[in-house]
């Protein structure tokens, strides 16, 4: 019984001070969600409606993120960023075997394909596998956004969206040109 009480009484105790430290919360998450909202880097084409797709493996990698993880960067099969890490501010990678979600992004390349800041930088072919680039030029050869699809047959395709400081020269190192494709 004594037990009891005193766990009536540390509840008591905690209960105010966690109401407290409920209602300090909300009044900072605006200034936090100002800083993400700010912090997020200027993209000439968006793929936040595939976001909450089931079938699309998506990961996004924020340039505070990418700073604690340089060294570590994902190296995936198709993808090699070690080389262009220092000088990123965000990464985008998106991958499926959906024949549905492969269709949205042929026709999201597409738009791309139009689209007035977007140059195409390449178009290769081999086998049943495309991967077309897209770069954002902001002075000369420097580029701010590297936009990469990769698609193989209609059932499965990749997408990798670059911010930060590149060059056309990164390109053959980010894609493995040198590797099967």
């Amino acid at each position: 019984m004594k037990t009891l009480i005193r766990l009536f009484i540390l509840a008591g105790c905690f209960v105010p001070t966690m109401a407290m430290n409920a209602t300090v919360l909300p009044a900072a998450s605006p200034v936090v969600n100002m800083l993400m909202k700010d912090a997020r880097p200027k993209v000439e084409f968006s793929f936040d409606h595939l976001a909450d797709n089931p079938k699309v493996t998506r990961l996004y990698v924020s340039e505070e993120m990418l700073s604690v993880a340089r060294a570590q960067l994902m190296k995936p099969d198709h993808w090699e960023f070690s080389h262009v890490v220092d000088r990123l501010t965000s990464i985008l990678t998106m991958h499926t075997h959906s024949r549905s979600t492969t269709a949205t992004i042929r026709g999201n390349y597409k738009t791309v394909s139009t689209m007035e800041d977007y140059e195409l930088l390449l178009h290769q072919h081999v086998e049943k596998t495309d991967v077309i680039v897209f770069g954002v030029r902001k002075k000369g050869r420097a580029l701010s956004e590297l936009l990469i699809f990769r698609f193989r047959d209609d059932y499965c395709s990749r997408v990798v969206q670059m911010t930060g400081e590149l060059t056309i020269d990164d390109i053959a190192k980010i894609i493995k040109l040198n590797k099967k494709m």
